[in-house]
Order: C-alpha cells, then structure tokens, then sequence
C-alpha cells in the first residue's frame, strides 16, 4: 500500500466518521469516535465500516463499565492461563522421574519436541479458526481438551507413548492463551485493557501450582536418579501430578461451560455481519451489570449508509444491505458456520501487511515472538535439569532440593505481571516496557552463570523470573490489542505459532547442547536482541481502544 493511498485513505475516514466529545450516550443516538491515530496505523486491514462500528462498540463498553461479567470474566479467563502453564511446566516437572523410569528414552527433550510440534499446529489451527468460527469455540474447547489428554498421558508405560500424547496436549494448549486473551480484550472497556497484562499472573499461579504438586509427588513418590531399575509403582509421583493437574483442567473446563456462559465476541460478529447478535451481546453485558441497554441495530446500520457500504456491495442497495444482517440473523449455527468457511481466504494473512505500517509492526512483532519463543525455554523451560546440574550448593542432592527451589522461583516469578499491569499504565507504554525488561532479563541470565553460591543462584533465578514474565506479560497483551479484530486470531494465531516454533528451536539445541550454560548464554543474548526489536515497534497501544 502506497503512502498516498493511506492519505486517501485516511481522508475518507475523516469524512465519514462523527466526532464528538459527548460523555454519554444516548438510546437511538449515533455517535461515533474516530481515533484517527488508528485509522492512519491500521489503513487498509480494516474497511471502515468495520473500524467505526467497533470503535462505536468500544463506545458503549466504555459507557456500561467495568462490572460484574468482566471481573468474572477475569477469573474464568485466567483459568486458561494456569492451565496453559500446567502444561508447559507439567512437562519440565516430570522430566527428570520420565528419564528414571522409561527404558527406552534416547533423548529426554525428544518429548519437549513432540509438544511443541503439538503447540505449532494448535496455535496455527485455533488462532486461524477464531477469526473464522468465533472466539467462543475455542475458549471452550481447548481447556477441556488439554485437561482429558493430561490424565491421559499418565497411563503411558513407555516413552514413545509419553510423547505422543503430549503432542495432542500441545494441540490445544497451541490455542488457549492466544484466544483467551482475544476474548477478554473484546469484552473490556479500553478503561481497563491493562488487565490483559496482568492475567499473566494467573499463568504463572499455574506455575506455582505445578512446582508446589511436583514437590509434594515427586519428593515423595519418586525413584531417585541412583536407583537402578525403577519400576512404575515406585515412580508414581509424575502420574499424580499429571492426573491432578488434568482434573483441575476438566473442572475449569466445566465452569466456563455450565456455570458462565459467555455471548460470542461483538468485535469478531460485527467482522461477519452479524450486526444485530453483535448488539444483543453488548446489551447482555449491560444487563448483566444491570447498566441501560445502549446500543441499537440501527446505529450499526447507520454506519453502513453513513459509509456507503451498500454501493460497493455489487451494487446492492442500503435495503439490501440491511436484509443481509437479517438472513444471517436468521440463519442456524451450522449455516452460518458454512458461511464462515465459504467466506475464508488467505487475504485475513495479507491484511497484516496491508499498508508500510501495518507491515512493519506485523513484522517486527513476529520477530519478537520467534526471539521470545527460542530465548524462553532455553532456560525456563529447562529449570529442573538445569538445577539437577547445581545441586553441589546443597548436601541433598534429591528431588526435594531442585523442587524447593523451583517452587521458591515460579512464585517469586508472580511480582513480574502484576508490577506490569501497572507499569504499562505510565509514559512508558507497552513498547518500552517489553524492551527494558527483555534486555534486563538477557543482562540477569548472564550473571546467573557465574552465580558461586547457593543464596546468588537463587537470586539471579528470582530476578530472572520476575522480569522474564514481566515482559511475556506486556508481549501477550500488546500483540492482540495492536492487530484490528477481523484478523486478530490469524495475527496473534501466527505470533503464537512462531513462538511455538522458537520453543522447538530451544529443544533441538537443549538436545545435542545438554543441560550446560551454552544454551543459558544463548537465551540471554536472544532475550537482549528481543528488547532491541521493540524499539522498531512503530505503534504504541496505551492510549488507544482495541479496534
């Protein structure tokens, strides 16, 4: 897209939006707020029928408040971010029992590749998926789906099995961050699109959970790396583990399905033309918040005729235009969800490079993600069997010791998204944030390596972990608040997925690496050139509503 085009583009915006100051809203008013920052970002990715009516939605969110369905919301929500992270860290928990027990294990991180295999389809499937059946699927399915595998992959009596089935936890664990955080966001006044940053912190309560579970089985019901054979009943410790932890899953599945339902996005039914089921779900969180019902069908179509939407529908009429919000209306979930599919196109993938800026920050944020994604799980990932290898600190060299400092680590690691929340509030924004703290964490694990005793190692860990999840935090919030809603699953779905592809990247190094500070080097300079791409960043999304 040429620069003129995004002027011309940018002109038309201006001329068709209706700018107001007013502070409220009034039932049958149209009034439309036009961030022209984000009209001149964004250019042709969005039309601007879409970018008015979500601009107006975020409106009338703003207007009902943050109330009781978004603070519900917020807890249902983090359910899927500790159960991402039950798996993530369920996997580096039982390594160290798998590699006593399984006779036919070559390499131990072949199963950490096999999941993250699992994570790239999941994250390409489900990211692709929310942009073309809906938010709401996935945030369902993917919960229940990791929770059933889970129990599962504790039945498994070899190691090719073991990896297998972690594969399939990987396939809907590829999924549940990236979408969850797209349902929140869409159901947020802009007032309060901070809270995005701090979910985080429920993932790393998983992380907790998981190290407090694997302290409590694996010190207790585990062989030690010196007895020789270790039969099954002997190495229970990692199947409870992986039961409990599948369990849990199962009941936060349960409770997003029975116990809170949740309307489809109105930002992804606006993008399908589904106007008036867009306007219902607006309208139901105001009622649930017992706020007024606002927003209408008509100051949606408004915006159709105000853009002269219906001329360049081949040459429909704005009746025509209208019937078409009816039919879909009328349609059943499954006609609709043809629909959708008959609608699909690669174009959701060209829109992200759709103008010189938009290309630019889909570029820049993909690099990020990819640096992350290898910078990560070289160390984190890999803290138990990193911490197998210090444990000359300690005179116990049992499972007890690593796990205890694990446990000391992940909850320390909570401070990281919580002072995010907050810091991103300031002048600095999203992008300094994520750089200061992606290079601080890359200085930290330098140190790490030199660490001489047993106080510093856990030091430098803590300090690592809080500013390593400080920036995971920032970066999981900031990329789908920065893509526009039409295609925020495929942008954060392709930014997932090449996060998933770094983390296999650090699993094939890690494997023919070994557990030695090579990889630990190799993770901090990763996460020091990470903090240097967020300064090519050219979009800042504090300040603004997502579109």
């Amino acid at each position: 897209m040429s620069s003129d085009s995004e002027k011309g583009n940018s002109t038309k915006g201006t001329q068709l939006a209706q700018v107001t100051t007013s502070n409220s809203i009034q039932p049958g008013e149209t009034v439309v707020v036009d961030d022209a920052v984000v009209r001149e970002f964004y250019g042709a990715s969005v039309d601007d029928s879409y970018r008015l009516k979500s601009e107006l939605v975020s409106q009338h969110l703003t207007e009902i408040g943050m109330g009781k369905f978004q603070w519900i919301l917020f807890v249902v929500n983090g359910f899927g971010w500790i159960v991402d992270n039950f798996w993530s860290q369920g996997i580096t928990a039982v390594r160290p029992p798998i590699a006593n027990e399984f006779s036919d294990v070559t390499r131990l991180s072949l199963s950490s590749v096999a999941y993250y295999i699992g994570l790239i389809l999941g994250a390409s499937f489900w990211g692709t998926m929310a942009d073309v059946i809906g938010r709401k699927p996935a945030f369902n399915a993917t919960i229940l789906i990791g929770g059933v595998f889970a129990c599962a992959v504790a039945g498994t009596q070899n190691f090719v099995a073991f990896c297998a089935i972690w594969a399939v936890i990987g396939t809907a664990a590829g999924g549940n961050v990236p979408v969850d955080s797209i349902v929140f966001l869409e159901f947020v006044p802009q007032s309060h699109q901070w809270l995005l940053v701090s979910l985080s912190a429920w993932w790393n309560l998983g992380q907790v959970i998981v190290s407090l579970l694997s302290w409590v089985f694996m010190a207790n019901f585990a062989c030690s790396s010196e007895d020789a054979p270790c039969p099954a009943h002997s190495n229970m410790g990692w199947r409870y583990l992986m039961i409990t932890l599948g369990a849990i899953a199962i009941a936060f599945g349960l409770c997003r399905v029975l116990l809170f339902k949740i309307p489809e996005s109105p930002r992804y039914l606006i993008s399908k033309g589904r106007d008036a089921e867009a306007v219902e779900a607006v309208n139901y969180i105001a009622r649930y918040n017992g706020k007024e019902e606002t927003l209408t069908l008509d100051m949606l179509q408004s915006i159709d005729r105000q853009c002269n939407r219906a001329a360049g529908i081949n040459g429909k009429s704005v009746a025509d235009d209208t019937t078409i919000t009816q039919t879909k209306t009328g349609m059943t979930y499954m006609q609709m969800l043809k629909e959708s599919f008959k609608d699909y196109n690669a174009d959701n993938y060209r829109k992200l490079f759709a103008g010189r800026k938009m290309a630019q920050h889909s570029s820049v944020t993909f690099l990020i993600w990819l640096t992350i994604g290898i910078a990560y799980p070289l160390y984190f990932a890999f803290i138990t069997s990193y911490l197998e290898t210090k444990k000359s600190y300690n005179a116990n060299t049992g499972f007890d010791y690593t796990y205890m400092v694990y446990c000391i680590v992940s909850s320390v690691g909570v401070l990281g998204p919580v002072a995010a929340g907050f810091l991103v509030e300031t002048r600095f924004g999203r992008k300094w944030m994520m750089a200061i703290s992606a290079v601080l964490t890359g200085v930290f694990l330098f140190v790490y390596t030199v660490a001489g005793t047993q106080a510093a190692d856990i030091g430098f860990q803590c300090a690592t972990g809080i500013l390593g999840n400080f920036e995971y935090a920032v970066m999981f919030a900031f990329t789908p608040e920065s893509f526009p809603g039409p295609i925020r699953g495929t942008g954060t779905g392709v930014a997932a997925t090449l996060l998933r592809f770094g983390g296999l990247i650090a699993s094939l190094i890690s494997t023919y690496a070994g557990y030695t500070t090579i990889p630990i080097y190799a993770s901090a300079a990763l996460w020091i050139l990470a903090g240097i791409f967020c300064f090519g960043l050219p979009f800042e999304t504090h300040g603004h509503a997502s579109l």
